[in-house]
């Protein structure tokens, strides 16, 4: 390929030395399906004429002209001549602002925007910590350096921002800083995001983070096969910044409601708080330990993690995003809940004997407990029942 910088154009020439156009067809190469009688002889599989076709359209668009040169059996040049500047535009064809579609001024703004629940609409009661730090982690993989930092820019004041630049520096960082959430291109060298997604759905201790796969390739098949690879949700390029920050916000947000909701109930379904199968039988599973060491006082973290083969670290963080608890809360609260449930339905057990069963060692430091889940007693708990 050849530049050449002319005073008023900018001339690109593409010279192959393959056999050759006849002449006959020169005229109708740029024709769309046009498919020239030797076309075999240029592609292992068959072209679908349209490639020309669509050159052509977007040199014209540009104010620019497309021509060949061409000798059978000597091979062709293609001579693509584009005015510089944008004189030659009219107003309708010039875009002021080419990257509004993928940055905007005010991330913060759009994030409040995107957040009706009033509870939730605060962007700081949603992102950031009481002592302002953000509060969860996105990680971007793109191999596409602009992108990469445009994306960057547009999350960073309300999320903590990893990067990554390749599927399996993606892989990687999520098993290093177990991000809330990933946004990550198909098309990439080393590991493609469709692969990325595929490894972190089938590992049980990376299975709950929610990943968003943004491709350029949007026919209805691929995203199809980019959903059956587990992927949360599918944004074609390119694509409107607010829709991205939605979607990113939404899968925070309805992990905080489930979380909420679970928290609210008398006896917890679990299996709520699970968004596919791996979770809902890892929920299972930590159900089923602590019903079966419920008044054991030598059960602690360590033995919840061996017995779900995790390591302690892992299994803290998969309980802070599953239940947006640490593990001994959880455990804690699913035995007052349970509590709870035998003091209003069990009225012929004691306190102590509710006690001793759930295993709290004393009365006194199970009414601790209770009162400060409840905001009440344990026998003022049952009276009003």
């Amino acid at each position: 390929m050849i530049v050449e910088d002319k005073e008023n154009t900018i001339a690109v020439k593409v010279i192959d030395n393959g056999i050759g156009i006849k002449p006959e067809e020169i005229n109708k190469i740029f024709d769309r399906f046009y498919q020239a009688e030797n076309s075999h002889a240029y592609h292992k599989s068959p072209s679908m004429g349209i490639g020309l076709s669509l050159c052509k359209s977007i040199v014209e668009l540009h104010h620019g002209t497309i021509q060949v040169e061409s000798t059978p059996g000597y091979g062709s040049i293609f001579i693509i001549n584009l005015p510089k500047g944008n004189n030659h535009f009219k107003e309708e064809e010039l875009i002021h602002h080419e990257k509004q579609e993928i940055i905007l001024d005010n991330p913060m703004e759009v994030n409040n925007q995107l957040l009706p629940d009033q509870s939730l609409q605060d962007a700081d009661g949603l992102l950031l910590t009481d002592e302002g730090e953000k509060k969860y982690k996105l990680l971007v993989v793109e191999d596409n350096e602009e992108l990469l930092h445009i994306l960057q820019s547009l999350f960073s004041p309300l999320y903590q921002v990893i990067i990554a630049r390749n599927g399996k520096e993606g892989l990687e960082q999520v098993r290093k800083e177990m991000p809330d959430i990933v946004i990550s291109d198909i098309m990439m060298p080393v590991m493609s995001g469709s692969e990325l997604c595929m490894k972190i759905k089938h590992d049980p201790e990376l299975c709950h983070i929610p990943v968003i796969l943004l491709t350029a390739m949007n026919s209805v098949e691929q995203n199809i096969e980019g959903l059956k690879r587990g992927a949360d949700d599918y944004i074609n390029k390119p694509f409107s910044s607010k829709i991205l920050v939605a979607r990113c916000n939404n899968l925070i947000r309805n992990r905080i409601l489930i979380q909420n909701k679970f928290s609210q109930q008398e006896l917890p379904d679990t299996q709520a708080l699970a968004n596919n199968p791996v979770d809902q039988k890892f929920m299972e599973n930590v159900t089923n330990i602590i019903e079966k060491n419920m008044d054991n006082m030598e059960f602690d973290m360590n033995s919840l993690a061996r017995e779900l083969g995790l390591s302690r670290s892992s299994l803290y963080s998969k309980f802070k995003v599953l239940t947006g608890m640490t593990p001994n809360e959880f455990v804690l609260t699913w035995k007052l809940k349970k509590a709870a449930h035998l003091l209003k339905n069990n009225p012929e057990l004691q306190i102590v004997d509710i006690s001793d069963r759930l295993g709290f060692g004393s009365a006194r430091y199970f009414t601790r407990c209770f009162k400060a889940q409840f905001n009440i007693t344990p026998a003022d708990y049952r009276k009003n029942a």
